[in-house]
């Protein structure tokens, strides 16, 4: 049967209708859509041998949008005019249109025999309204299966937006028997396994899906690490609270990022990265940095980070870039290192370059110190006239934002010739400087919540540094690299259960113990010396009075050093 009219989308209910029909009333129905397709029928008295079309009975009552009543079909002129009226037993006819939202969609039809023309007409209004009855429940059906089509549809176009995302998304009930996941979800945790209906907590033991399920607290961007055994999930985890049905249902939708995913996109700066300003406030970036970092990056002006720290210059730059306007065409980071040699101008300024594919966009130049003059010129001629001249043939025009960083001193290199004044004077009128992190209140915060996530991680809450050790590590020269304090606050929660002195410190091999470094430097110029004077000729008894030590601890020096 067709399936493309509205009566033929409920084909089975039409079947099940026109049955109902002709048990009640004990005679044959007939219920065809608005394209005259049969779409139910029964066959307790007769069976259906011609097509029904625009001259039948039932295809007039569709046309005329009008109901039916013929007691005696020898008064009927449409079935005079049948080729096969003399042979046909049917002896009466009552059809009801069938209206939907205000237009007819097909009709319901009783083909009568002759020996039930009487009952039938006796009380006839009776089967009309029975029959309207019917007529109204049908449609109820086909109004209800549009809403469930409708629905479906909507859910899926929800569905395949979710499926676009990056982000892993997976939906559970309050228990956290899941309802939903986006096929990230499923990528992510390398499964062809359907999980409808598993409980998350199974699925992916960790102490933060669980905490949700504890407290009852949303969360946002939990680092974790999630070992899977065969697999493993690192990144970022948040955790959020949806009502329906007014507030009788409660669905909890968890969001997963891989650290990859947001490296990716932290280098990128497209919108979502975790890296904003708001994400640096308190830990990375001081607030008055911050507050200077708003107020420009809601403008177009250029930007020069100065600070000791190459990637925290770096991070505070693609934050800029998604609190910008410019957000959505993204950030192009361009280190400036001379080793690229031609390289590096073609990437820059050729016809495809990073000029003129970050139109609209914002680039980055890291560490812009490294440039090279005869580069700096080209910049400069590019800040001058906003185009870069491609083979002295053609000019390249480019609408680019640039935000430009430096571990040096830009003065003092322009004072050697090293870097262009004039560049200089240009890119200095809107200049962030990051603070060192030594002794800072920014490295306090982020020795401490550092401390805390690993803690967390290898659920180890007992472990604890002491005073001595903090303000060791505190006051410890970086050399702003902040990526090696991670690694020793991870090396500390590893190895250590309880407090931690600054002699335990010194026993992971992360950082020096300067004194001893000190007293090894004496060791080494006093092994050195006496290795020359034995290398000159000097008896010992000579060598032991140079030095102003004894004979014995002469010996006992040579035998220490091996000499």
């Amino acid at each position: 049967m067709p399936s493309s009219s509205l009566l033929g989308s409920i084909s089975e209910s039409v079947t099940q209708f026109a049955n109902i029909i002709a048990k009640t009333i004990d005679t044959d129905v007939l219920i065809v859509d608005n394209n005259f397709n049969v779409i139910g029928e029964t066959n307790r008295y007769f069976v259906q041998h011609s097509l029904v079309n625009i001259n039948t009975m039932v295809g007039q009552v569709i046309i005329n949008q009008q109901k039916m009543v013929i007691p005696n079909k020898s008064e009927c002129q449409i079935c005079q005019n049948c080729k096969d009226f003399g042979k046909c037993q049917i002896a009466g006819f009552i059809g009801i249109p069938l209206f939907y939202d205000d237009r007819v969609i097909g009709a319901i039809a009783l083909i009568l025999p002759k020996h039930r023309i009487k009952n039938i007409f006796q009380d006839v209004d009776s089967s009309i309204a029975f029959i309207n009855n019917m007529a109204e429940d049908l449609v109820r059906r086909i109004q209800t299966k549009q809403k469930f089509n409708e629905l479906n549809q909507f859910i899926k176009e929800r569905e395949q937006i979710l499926d676009l995302l990056s982000d892993a998304v997976v939906m559970t009930d309050n228990l956290g028997i899941i309802k939903y996941y986006n096929k990230a979800f499923q990528r992510i945790f390398q499964s062809n396994n359907d999980f409808i209906g598993k409980e998350i907590q199974s699925l992916l033991p960790h102490k933060v899906i669980y905490d949700y399920f504890e407290t009852r607290h949303e969360y946002e961007n939990q680092k974790v690490l999630i070992d899977l055994g065969t697999q493993s999930f690192y990144g970022f985890i948040s955790c959020r609270v949806i009502q329906y049905n007014g507030n009788n249902k409660i669905r909890v939708v968890f969001t997963f990022k891989t650290i990859s995913e947001v490296i990716q996109n932290a280098r990128a700066a497209e919108k979502g990265s975790v890296v904003t300003l708001q994400w640096l406030k308190d830990w990375i970036i001081p607030n008055d940095v911050l507050d200077r970092a708003k107020a420009l990056a809601i403008t177009n002006e250029m930007i020069l980070i100065k600070g000791k720290a190459e990637n925290i210059n770096e991070i505070l730059a693609k934050g800029i870039c998604n609190y910008s306007d410019r957000n959505l065409q993204g950030l192009t980071p361009i280190y400036c290192d001379s080793i690229y040699r031609e390289h590096l101008e073609r990437f820059i300024f050729d016809e495809f370059g990073e000029i003129q594919k970050s139109d609209h966009g914002t680039i980055f130049f890291k560490n812009i110190e490294d440039m090279p003059l005869y580069l700096q010129k080209r910049l400069l001629y590019f800040l001058k006239y906003g185009k870069i001249r491609y083979k002295n043939i053609k000019y390249i025009k480019s609408d680019v934002r640039l935000i430009f960083s430096t571990t040096a001193n830009l003065e003092k290199l322009v004072e050697k010739g090293l870097f262009l004044e004039e560049l200089y004077y240009r890119i200095i009128e809107n200049v962030i400087e990051i603070p060192v992190l030594q002794n800072s209140k920014t490295l306090q915060n982020m020795i401490s919540t550092g401390l805390e996530f690993y803690k967390k991680e290898y659920d180890k809450e007992e472990v604890i540094l002491s005073k001595e050790a903090l303000e060791f590590l505190s006051s410890y020269n970086w050399y702003e690299d902040t990526s090696k304090i991670d690694v020793v606050l991870e090396q500390i929660v590893l190895r250590y259960k309880d407090a931690v002195s600054v002699d335990d410190l010194y026993a992971l091999g992360l950082v020096r113990n300067e004194k001893e470094e000190n007293i090894q430097t004496i060791s080494e110029i006093e092994k050195l010396k006496i290795k020359n004077l034995l290398h000159e000729g000097y008896s010992k008894t000579k060598i032991s009075k140079l030095l102003g030590i004894s004979r014995a601890t002469l010996y006992r020096k040579l035998e220490e050093y091996n000499l």
